[in-house]
Formats: structure tokens, sequence, C-alpha cells
């Protein structure tokens, strides 16, 4: 019950989802969040990755950065994170991050 409850938890965590559709590989991507930081390295062309992050204590803005190989910044952007006092309401949302294959950038929260 302990072993299933803690796989439940694991999946069910907030998460950042990044989905590289292109051709193209990147150096990494940064997200601030309310209370943490998160960054994924490397950005490979046609790659998904997730990584699970605690609930967030307070409500504000996920901003991020996406950085070329070369490191310049190709693309910034954010969205808003609602906080609910009840940290099982923050379980299942999901961040999206794409770069599609046209290169273009969509970050979205899936749990509005």
């Amino acid at each position: 019950m302990i072993i299933m409850s803690g796989i439940a938890y694991h999946f069910l965590s907030p998460k950042i989802l990044v989905h590289n559709q292109s051709d193209r590989s990147f150096y990494q991507v940064n997200f601030q969040l309310p209370t943490n930081k998160i960054s994924f390295e490397p950005i490979k062309s046609k790659s998904r990755q997730i990584i699970y992050f605690s609930p967030q204590e307070k409500t504000g803005i996920v901003t991020y950065q996406l950085i070329a190989i070369n490191g310049a910044q190709v693309a910034q952007g954010h969205i808003e994170y609602q906080f609910d006092d009840n940290n099982f309401s923050q379980f299942g949302t999901k961040l999206s991050f794409i770069i599609d294959a046209q290169y273009r950038v969509s970050f979205s929260n899936n749990a509005d």
C-alpha cells in the first residue's frame, strides 16, 4: 500500500513536459516557477522530457528562456501559475513546453 501511494504521488505530482518536435537541438530551457527553478539540458531534436516538481507555495508567474546551442536566447515567455491552499489541487498539473517542427514555441498550463 505504501509503495502504491508513493507511485501515485509521483505520477500525480505537478510536472513540466518539454517536447521538441523540430529537427534542431537546443542547449537548454530554463523555467522560473514561483518557488523554485528547473532547467532541462540538452534539448535534443525530436525529444520529449518530463520533470516532476513539488507543489508551489504561492501563485505567481512561470517564466521560460530557451537557449540555443551557441548560447543565444532564442525565446522567452511566461504563464500564470495558480496556487491553492490545498496542495492536492495542484496534483495532475502539467506545464507543456513545445517546440513545433517550424520552431514555434508554445507554453501552456494544462490544468486550466
